[in-house]
């Protein structure tokens, strides 16, 4: 299916970028993550972060428009703030605009974007299909209370799940300092909601998780995540994709990890291909891209510039690492008989906020001016290993 692209009022400083404000395939359109910048790119109300969340939201509402949807289409918003201390003003700003049948929210503090000063950036999906969209949102996430925020958000067989964290109904963060143990409990508030959603784990296409500290993170994966959620049987023919950073903080102190989801609940099973430029191939249970069988929708696991042997490819060069990610995620879809024109959305972390400069410019090899993919780049303090400049996810259709 073609990729379609969208603006709108005060984005035409991204014409010349290779990406969209907004793209559509199919039934799923995908917002870029909004900054509260004009058309000259000067930042809009500098140091209040009510007015640019605001001012964020103003330009979704556009987009979807142009783009044939609208706020009730919205299942998923993966949304960064500079200040963690400030999720929750993004959350009140953000209620205005959502009337019911809330989507599933993802957010975590970030270092920066495009430009200083930039406080809040913001990612949408929506789904313009046919069918009713569902809301899940078990009693153990009571401490929300009147947020715009459901547990899980399905329409037609695709299902988004919130971050989920290791938080009692009351908001009190359980097992202080033990990363497994917030691990534990989160991912299974992710299987309490798959499961009130009609699924089951096996339908789960994408596990994304933010670290305050991502050293803690390679436990929760080794001691958590492949023994006891995958129950350590997959073969990478059939795991999903995962994506790790690291985020200078999230809403509640002590809150060591946030975890969401993204699962496809059509029938039949799940199935991978992760090219052999992963290093993990072979190794450990992901997948570098993964659908269901009969599906369409595929998620592609956060790239990085490493090679078969866990050394790091082109050591400190921002260009020649978005390089090889890029050439990455092209396997993984040409693995599903696709190609880069599938591309729905990237999500791409960097350890340097001015690194998407460059990453635009490397971008614009294989993706064309003002016509790419939704595009959402932020900044990062920690990446799973030393040594890597980027992350890099996707969503593609095909």
């Amino acid at each position: 299916m073609a990729r379609s692209v969208f603006s709108a009022e005060g984005l035409g400083w991204t014409a010349s970028l290779p990406l969209a404000p907004a793209a559509r395939i199919g039934d799923l359109v995908v917002v870029s993550g909004q900054v509260p910048v004009d058309d000259r790119m000067n930042v809009v109300a500098p140091g209040d972060l009510a007015a640019q969340t605001r001012y964020v939201f103003e330009s979704v509402g556009r987009l979807l428009e142009a783009a044939g949807a609208a706020f009730d289409d919205v299942v998923d918003v993966m949304a960064f703030t500079q200040d963690a201390r400030q999720i929750g003003m993004v959350l009140d700003v953000a209620a205005a605009f959502f009337e019911r049948d809330y989507p599933a929210w993802s957010i975590a503090s970030f270092v920066g974007s495009y430009v200083p000063g930039v406080l809040v950036s913001v990612q949408v999906i929506a789904h313009v299909g046919p069918g009713k969209k569902e809301c899940f949102t078990p009693d153990s996430l009571r401490w929300w209370g009147s947020r715009p925020v459901s547990g899980g958000c399905r329409k037609g067989d695709l299902l988004f799940v919130s971050a989920q964290s290791a938080i009692d109904p009351d908001g009190n963060v359980l097992f202080a300092g033990d990363h497994c143990a917030q691990a534990r409990a989160s991912y299974q508030g992710i299987l309490d909601i798959v499961d009130m959603a009609g699924g089951s784990v096996d339908d789960i296409l994408d596990f994304t998780s933010f670290h305050q500290d991502l050293r803690g993170a390679e436990a929760t994966f080794t001691d958590v995540y492949m023994p006891e959620v995958l129950k350590g049987e997959l073969s990478d023919e059939r795991a999903p994709s995962t994506s790790h950073v690291g985020t200078p903080g999230l809403e509640k102190p002590g809150q060591l990890g946030a975890f969401r989801a993204v699962a496809d609940l059509s029938p039949g099973m799940r199935t991978a291909f992760t090219p052999e430029l992963n290093w993990w191939k072979g190794v450990l249970p992901l997948a570098g891209g993964v659908r269901k069988e009969n599906g369409s929708f595929v998620t592609v696991a956060g790239q990085v510039a490493c090679a078969s042997d866990q050394s790091i490819v082109a050591p400190g060069d921002t260009r020649g690492q978005v390089r090889y990610i890029l050439t990455e995620i092209r396997e993984v879809l040409e693995g599903f008989g696709g190609s880069l024109d599938n591309v729905l959305a990237v999500l791409s972390f960097h350890k340097d906020p001015r690194a998407w400069e460059e990453a635009m410019q490397v971008a614009g090899e294989v993706f064309p001016s003002g016509a790419g993919p939704a595009w959402t780049a932020v900044s990062m303090p920690a990446l799973w290993m030393e040594g890597y400049l980027h992350e890099i996810a996707a969503i593609a259709v095909l």
